[in-house]
């Protein structure tokens, strides 16, 4: 039983790495594309920095409040408790990427002149 709950601990530490990793990649990906997207990549980068704190609030809440919660509101409540503590970071940081994805780009402050014509020299 021992060996369970260690291979447990480690799924446990595994997913939560993942949970960190993903919203930071694509915080890195977003602000690569800040300077040919503009303000949506803006958007989905503050948007993936929102997510961020979320697995670490968890990680915290479950190490330093479970057992609190769960003589407070019951063993079955307590995870629910939990999960929402998260929540606002989940739906605004999804909230301002898909923002950044489904906004139309606003056009650059320079328009672009048209291409001169082309002279055609007749020589005789």
């Amino acid at each position: 039983m021992h060996d369970d709950q260690i291979a447990a601990g480690l799924v446990g530490l595994l997913l939560t790495t993942i949970e960190v990793l993903a919203p930071l990649a694509g915080a890195v990906v977003a602000a690569m594309a800040i300077r040919r997207r503009g303000r949506n990549a803006r958007l989905a980068m503050v948007g993936c920095l929102v997510m961020l704190p979320a697995p670490i609030v968890s990680t915290l809440g479950l190490t330093v409040a479970l057992e609190p919660l769960m003589q407070s509101v019951g063993s079955f409540m307590a995870g629910h408790v939990l999960t929402a503590m998260t929540l606002p970071f989940h739906l605004v940081g999804l909230g301002l990427v898909l923002a950044g994805a489904l906004s139309e780009p606003k056009p650059t402050g320079r328009p672009q002149a048209p291409a001169p014509a082309a002279v055609v020299v007749e020589s005789h």
